[in-house]
């Protein structure tokens, strides 16, 4: 299973927009089992998303692709959207590519 987190930002004035263009994509993505979306003050950036999404096993590059196609509207038509799209470890496996057992 991989997880990815993702933070987006968009400009305060934009969130009925964003809201609206999310509104229009699929509830349902491809290899994607869990997916949760926390919101927050992202100070002189706007609106600050942070989303957690988990994958099928041995599915993550598959969803990855998945999850670009999903925001891509959102990068095109939103003026200030911003995404930063990170690939999350667990500390279990990060401990055993170093040849250590958690």
């Amino acid at each position: 299973m991989a997880i990815f987190m993702l933070t987006v930002w968009f400009p305060l004035q934009k969130g009925m927009d964003v809201g609206k263009l999310y509104l229009k994509r699929p509830r349902e993505i491809p290899f994607v089992t869990k997916w949760r979306a926390f919101n927050t003050a992202g100070g002189l950036k706007g609106s600050k998303q942070y989303h957690l999404i988990y994958t099928e096993r041995g599915k993550g590059e598959e969803a990855w692709l998945e999850v670009q196609k999903y925001f891509l509207p959102l990068i095109n038509e939103i003026e200030g959207f911003k995404i930063d799209m990170e690939y999350l470890v667990g500390v279990t496996d990060s401990m055993k590519a170093a040849g250590m057992q958690w």
